[in-house]
């Protein structure tokens, strides 16, 4: 019997014990993912064209967290809302940290506190940005806002051919008159094709897989004319382009506030807060001035570059639905009506407007894989884990498009947000996704959801927007085709933009006249 009692007892602990050792193999066992190979990893399997389609086959394959074996960058890509809400939102503390890019030194956009590694350095950058652009004080820009969504509708009237070239102009306007009291009247201004360009090779090296130098960080020390060494010529054409853009326009504030013309910004506050005088000194800035113009830089570079695709976006899905367009006038002229332009005031009038711009923003998101994460320590989710450095890469394109979320996520529908005549609270609200997560999320948001309200609510009440021609002169067909990049924009933006009335083009005139140019 004692015997018996033993063996029985024996049995149970050790399969106790090896049922926890199984349960720790697999709760420390990476997530599934792509076969390696034995050399280099999955560098050879990572796409380049539209790269949120091949992470979404793989989320299909093998579940929301997809392991990417790469050389000294080991990469998960997240699938679905609730694993980055989970660990980018809820585990925020470990989930905070930046790759700190090779490309990112050579082209100097380490300035950037949106990619920098989390601590002290960030948060004195993130302390300043919030001053200026909170919630609380963002309502100071509306003035801004205003005069240069109206300028635009002028433009537009005049030479709707130019439109997405106009809608370029009209935000690095308004980001460029709040940040340094600048006002751009031409589309060859150099401040427009600085931001356009600087933009350009940041989405050119944020591409996952892009550049091997982010894997083999030696190679940044061969010399530019060596073969291969495509990046390190990449990196010497933008980074004068990118500290320019920094730059120049902080230093035309710190001049003319120096002789007291400087009219009020952001740049002019900070400039006086800080007592900034102009310098021909070879020392450098200082600490606080380094800040503040990498601060202003910033707000010039990506409030100017990613609104552009949402705007641009919108424009796309309201020639594919053109009865979206038809509803959205409907409202506007039940409470704005025919004799002037929408204001701050219909906001809460304006529920379809609104619903509009959300759908812009999960549709064709501006960002589509988001910036990457990197967790500061080791950690477990689903019982898989998650090693201490591993870049977190969420495909918010595909979190998007995920139709348990959004019936339908290919049709641009803003009813999906409305229910008797509401916002639902049961449909998540995309820019919860899109603005990023945690410690990490997009300071400038507030700003970004005002803009892009205000321009849609006046472009449809004044505007029909048709496709339009191309180059050739023959009628555009217009899809829903992405670019590729860090910040996508659409392929194909329409160009057909006529007044809706009589009384509208008379309405945008008017509005003009009265505007003190």
């Amino acid at each position: 019997m004692w015997l018996s009692t033993a063996a029985v007892i024996a049995v149970a602990v050790g399969g106790a014990i090896l049922q926890q050792t199984l349960a720790q193999r697999r709760r420390r066992s990476l997530p599934p993912g792509p076969k390696p190979s034995l050399l280099w990893g999955n560098l050879l399997d990572m796409p380049y064209g539209e790269p949120w389609i091949k992470f979404r086959e793989w989320t299909r394959t093998y579940g929301p967290l997809v392991y990417i074996s790469l050389p000294t960058q080991p990469t998960i890509i997240l699938g679905s809302a609730k694993a980055a809400v989970d660990l980018l939102e809820k585990r925020s503390q470990i989930y905070s940290d930046r790759l700190l890019t090779v490309m990112d030194e050579l082209m100097s956009w380490d300035f950037s506190f949106a990619h920098i590694e989390y601590g002290q350095r960030w948060r004195d950058h993130r302390r300043m940005f919030h001053e200026f652009f909170n919630q609380a004080v963002v309502h100071d820009h509306r003035p801004a806002q205003l005069r240069e969504i109206r300028a635009t509708l002028g433009r537009i009237l005049e030479s709707p051919e130019l439109t997405a070239q106009h809608v370029r102009q009209a935000f690095v306007a308004i980001i460029l008159r709040v940040v340094y009291a600048k006002e751009i009247t031409s589309l060859d201004d150099d401040y427009i094709h600085l931001v356009h360009k600087s933009f350009e090779g940041l989405s050119l090296q944020k591409v996952p897989g892009a550049f091997w130098v982010e894997y083999f960080p030696w190679l940044k020390y061969i010399p530019s004319w060596f073969p291969g060494a495509r990046f390190k010529r990449i990196g010497e054409y933008y980074k004068p382009v990118v500290e320019k853009m920094i730059n120049q326009p902080f230093d035309e504030v710190v001049a003319a506030t120096a002789d007291g013309t400087a009219p009020p910004s952001v740049a002019r506050s900070l400039i006086q807060k800080l007592q900034i005088r102009p310098s021909t000194s070879v020392v450098g800035f200082s600490r606080e001035e380094k800040i503040a113009r990498n601060v202003t830089g910033i707000a010039y570079g990506a409030g100017a570059d990613t609104t552009v695709s949402a705007a641009s976006s919108f424009l796309t899905a309201m020639c594919m639905y053109p009865e979206v367009q038809e509803k959205a006038r409907a409202e506007l002229d039940a409470h704005v009506g025919p004799d002037r332009l929408p204001d701050w005031d219909d906001y809460d009038d304006l529920i379809y407007i609104r619903a509009i711009a959300m759908e812009a923003m999960r549709w064709m998101p501006v960002v589509p894989l988001g910036l990457p994460h990197k967790v500061t320590t080791d950690d477990e989710y689903e019982g898989y884990l998650i090693p201490k450095g591993t870049i977190i890469i969420s495909n918010t394109w595909a979190m998007l498009h995920d139709p348990e979320e959004y019936p339908e996520p290919e049709r641009f529908n803003p009813d999906r947000f409305l229910k008797n005549g509401k916002f639902d609270p049961e449909v998540r609200d995309p820019r919860t996704l899109s603005f990023g997560y945690g410690r990490r999320v997009c300071p400038g948001r507030h700003l970004s959801d005002a803009t892009l309200f205000i321009y849609v609510a006046h472009m449809l009440h004044v505007f029909e927007i048709h496709p339009g021609t191309d180059a050739n002169g023959n009628s555009q067909q217009i899809t829903n085709k992405q670019t590729t990049g860090l910040v996508s924009l659409p392929v194909d933006i329409p160009n057909g933009l006529k007044p809706r009335s009589q009384a509208a083009e008379r309405l945008i005139r008017n509005t003009l006249m009265d505007m003190d140019f």
